[in-house]
């Protein structure tokens, strides 16, 4: 049970955690929390596989596209674990105000503007919100955005991260995620639709080439049941469900945030939909015909392919007899190698300088 680097800091500046009404924020473990078992603190995942490992009982969460869009709280799930409350959600809106508020650096410097933002909406007057990070994750820069809301110390540095603290010294707006939802419009193989996407979700704000180029060389074949995976803001099923109303699709993605998307996206084509939350496709037991992905761990060069086999495997038990996978990925990563492994036909649909597109077909 290795703690990430910024917990590895945390746990260096424990002293910190000596009093009640802390909320942490998208922990990069599910271990830090368990050096504070006597402490009563909340915790917000807008991760599910962080979250479902922390709460050690839930393996995936089954969500309505319409509960979504009527959620106040912004709450998916929650559970009680000692005297910590653990939430996966994409927001949290509640009328208890924190002492101190620490939040895990994200990738993406606008879902780090967001969550300034609702955390300063959740934070008392004259508390604190903690931001840590690695350096290379870019938190030299982070303090930037928190002196909006008062003056930002370095608390400590070590293990190639940095903490940092600001004393929010004036009340703050209450959050509104509408405020933060963008929208715009894409059209692919004559069907056109109307994106809704959050900071923190795969191609905010765009359509990524990979996903234009597997939308394109889909097959009219498809029918039955087909899983979205890693949907992000809901793209290839809403094009999906456009194109082909009969078909019955559902989305899954880690995300919170994504599924939140993807449930405005469906709404603004006047669709619903089957939302699901799991870490790859653990917990998933529903067959499906075919699965659709632009999958998220092909980016960069990795030698260890074990999540990639792993979901390869994981589609397969799941899809059903003369069903299939279709998915892009980056052109020079050996995917015909590793589904060949699996499935007993792959074919190669199309292929850019950048992109390739595979069918598996499960005989």
């Amino acid at each position: 049970m290795m703690l990430s680097a910024p917990s590895q800091l945390l746990e260096r500046n424990i002293e910190l955690f000596n009093d009640e009404g802390w909320l942490i924020i998208n922990p990069a473990d599910a271990y830090f929390t368990d050096r504070l078992t006597d402490l009563s603190l909340d915790v917000l995942h807008q991760y599910f596989d962080i979250y479902a490992e922390s709460v050690r009982v839930i393996p995936c969460t089954i969500l309505d596209s319409r509960d979504i869009l009527t959620t106040q709280t912004g709450i998916f799930s929650d559970q009680k674990v000692g005297k910590h409350q653990h939430f996966f959600a994409p927001f949290l809106s509640t009328p208890q105000r924190y002492s101190n508020i620490v939040i895990y650096l994200p990738k993406a410097k606008a879902h780090y503007a967001m969550l300034i933002k609702m955390a300063a909406s959740l934070v008392q007057q004259g508390g604190s919100i903690y931001v840590v990070g690695e350096n290379k994750g870019g938190i030299k820069s982070a303090s930037k955005l928190l002196s909006n809301l008062g003056h930002v110390d370095k608390v400590d540095s070590a293990r190639h991260c940095s903490l940092l603290r600001c004393e929010v010294a004036q009340p703050q707006p209450d959050f509104d995620i509408q405020q933060s939802l963008s929208y715009f419009d894409i059209a692919v193989n004559g069907q056109e639709a109307t994106i809704a996407s959050l900071p923190g979700v795969f191609s905010h704000e765009e359509l990524d080439e990979g996903t234009h180029l597997l939308l394109e060389k889909l097959p009219s074949s498809l029918r039955g049941g087909i899983l979205d995976f890693a949907c992000g803001a809901g793209i290839i099923g809403c094009l999906l469900k456009r194109q082909f109303p009969h078909l019955n699709i559902s989305y899954l993605d880690v995300s919170a945030l994504a599924l939140y998307s993807t449930a405005h996206t469906l709404a603004e084509s006047g669709l619903t939909g089957t939302l699901m939350a799991a870490n790859g496709l653990h917990g998933v037991d529903e067959q499906f015909n075919h699965i659709v992905t632009n999958p998220p761990f092909h980016t960069g060069i990795k030698t260890d392919y074990t999540v990639t086999k792993r979901f390869i495997a994981d589609a397969a038990r799941l899809i059903t007899s003369g069903g299939n996978l279709h998915m892009v990925a980056n052109r020079f990563l050996p995917y015909p190698g590793l589904l060949a492994e699996t499935f007993e036909r792959v074919q190669t649909l199309a292929q850019t300088n950048r992109f390739s597109v595979y069918q598996a077909i499960k005989v």
